[in-house]
């Protein structure tokens, strides 16, 4: 439910992208977590746009608290305050909500460092991406300087694999193909999966500080990134060569990249010249030490675009930045956070866009095409998938429960002959995990009354795991229990409002909370007359969803149904 609120035009309705109700994906948004700095606003709008706009669930966003010197300046932190500002804070969330097995990726927003000073060296130091990557385990520094520390994600080929293997999502990447997959012998262990080797993938929405985007910028690659799903170009993606070493390095990829882009009907052209004026460009692969991403007429939605250079996103040093290419309008690009040398190992190869156009999302075409990601820092819109197979999926059942009930969920696609598994979350919380079932059975004993929300999620049987989520509303009614948030929410203050609620039902509830997700703004005793406290600053700007929750003698917490708001702080 959307509101307009007059309240001195504090809360705006926000564009319609961000507030899907269905959603296909390879990538699932429930296999992610958004990490948001709430001491910075800046990051807690740019996460608002993005979970609003990729309907992550609520579970799924963990608030951490880090200071303006860890992300300020070079945006660098030494290993201890790594683990103690993120690491260590975000898994005992993960962990207290029962997600570690169902997160396989971490998206930063902005407002966190950037670097991890792993060595005085800093040749040898790591992004925060590849200590995340790692699970905060530092590989041997020299691998890490050198290159050679081999992803476990990495789809070839280079030096030590000599195999181009096909796009997988990470999903698939970690369970495996099953014991009779057909694959080449130095490729076995796709059958049975990575399991819990599996490392742990992950990009930052946008870099914000020194030299860095404005907020607007980043949230305009976001909207980029939706915009871009299913749309993907026929054409416009280009492999510059040139006698520089950043570009002789790895143009031995280009020609077999545009061989197998051709196979999928895309075309992709090497040359020696910028793409200078060219409309509507979907990716650009060159090296280079300055660039001028403006010179281009304009990207497509969901373009990938680098230069394989030293220090493009060590923002205090000289040389081009990987930012350049986000505010010309690309959705996604990559940096190297320290000197690098010309090594390709580091860097994307020519084969993400391959996995791009296999319809896997942009994170999953980065982390399978770079070979050692622990130096590089990665932005944009790590969802954006434009080559993605797009299909729908509908929940079939009632509105209001009074009793157990099972609910169907139907998937559909223009393709034939497809086979679908289908899994369900309540609340944002799974309830059945993916399977041939494509029914939930909803026991209400243990199920608050109240308003509850279930999802179903299809995917599609396929290497690249391409899915369709659809959420249902319900209101439970065993006990005649609800709570309603009242039309008229009363300023108090500059970034403060009342809110008032309507208990339903003869029974009263002894506490009422507001919440937003898992935070809790307001909490009181309650009263007939309880007016419970919105402050903005706890919520950010961008879209949010609040909800009062009655809490009754016998611990059943009721919520009201969500009241959608958009809020924009006054200058």
């Amino acid at each position: 439910m959307n509101r307009y609120v007059k309240s001195v035009g504090l809360f705006l309705c926000l564009a319609g992208f961000f507030l899907p109700v269905m959603k296909a994906a390879a990538q699932m948004p429930q296999e992610v977590l958004v990490l948001v700095n709430r001491k910075s606003q800046d990051s807690m709008k740019v996460a608002n746009v993005f979970v609003a706009a990729r309907q992550i669930p609520k579970y799924n966003v963990v608030y951490l608290d880090i200071p303006e010197t860890a992300y300020g300046g070079t945006a660098t932190v030494t290993p201890e305050e790594f683990t103690q500002l993120i690491w260590e804070p975000a898994n005992a969330v993960m962990k207290q909500r029962g997600l570690e097995d169902q997160i396989l990726a971490w998206v930063y927003s902005v407002d966190f460092p950037i670097r991890v000073k792993t060595d005085s060296n800093d040749r040898k130091q790591m992004s925060v991406g590849g200590m995340t990557f790692m699970r905060n385990k530092m590989p041997g520094l020299s691998l890490v300087e050198e290159g050679k520390y081999l992803s476990k994600l990495f789809a070839g080929p280079n030096q030590r694999i000599k195999l181009s293997l096909n796009a997988m999502s990470l999903g698939m990447q970690k369970k495996g193909l099953g014991p009779n997959a057909k694959v080449p012998p130095e490729a076995a262990w796709l059958q049975s999966g990575l399991g819990d080797r599996m490392p742990l993938p992950s990009m930052m929405l946008g870099y914000t500080g020194e030299k860095g985007n404005d907020v607007d910028t980043v949230l305009a690659s976001i909207e980029n990134g939706v915009k871009s799903d299913y749309r993907g170009q026929r054409s416009g993606i280009y492999f510059i060569q040139s006698e520089d070493v950043r570009s002789t390095c790895r143009e031995w990829q280009f020609y077999p990249a545009v061989n197998e882009l051709k196979n999928r009907g895309i075309s992709a052209t090497v040359t020696t010249n910028f793409p200078a004026g060219k409309q509507n460009v979907m990716g650009i692969m060159m090296g280079a030490e300055t660039v001028d991403p403006s010179q281009v007429g304009s990207f497509a939605p969901g373009a990938m675009a680098e230069h394989l250079t030293s220090w493009s996103a060590e923002f205090q040093k000289r040389q081009s930045k990987t930012t350049d290419w986000i505010k010309a309008g690309a959705t996604g690009s990559a940096g190297s956070v320290v000197e690098p040398y010309s090594n390709p190992d580091k860097f994307p190869s020519a084969r993400f866009f391959v996995h791009y156009a296999a319809g896997c999302t942009m994170l999953e075409s980065f982390y399978q095409s770079i070979a050692c990601p622990l130096q590089v820092l990665l932005i944009g819109d790590p969802l954006a998938k434009p080559y993605a197979l797009p299909f729908s999926v509908k929940v079939l059942g009632a509105e209001t429960l009074k009793n157990d009930f099972t609910y169907l969920a139907n998937a559909e696609s223009k393709i034939p002959n497809i086979s679908f598994q289908y899994a369900f979350l309540l609340d944002g919380k799974q309830i059945q995990a993916m399977s041939d079932d494509n029914s939930v059975y909803l026991r209400l004993k243990n199920i608050s009354d109240g308003y509850h929300e279930i999802r179903a999620i299809a995917s599609v049987k396929h290497m690249v795991e391409f899915s369709a989520s659809a959420d249902k509303p319900i209101m439970v009614n065993k006990r005649g229990r609800s709570i309603t948030i009242q039309p008229e929410i009363k300023r108090l203050g500059k970034y403060e409002h009342g809110v008032k609620i309507t208990v339903g039902g003869t029974e009263l509830p002894k506490k009422m909370k507001l919440v937003s997700g898992e935070v809790v703004l307001d909490e009181k005793v309650y009263d007939p007359e309880t007016e419970l406290v919105l402050d903005e600053q706890l919520l950010g700007e961008g879209p949010s969803a609040i909800q009062a929750v009655g809490i009754y003698e016998d611990g059943m917490e009721v919520a009201s149904e969500p009241l959608s708001l958009g809020i924009t702080f006054s200058k």
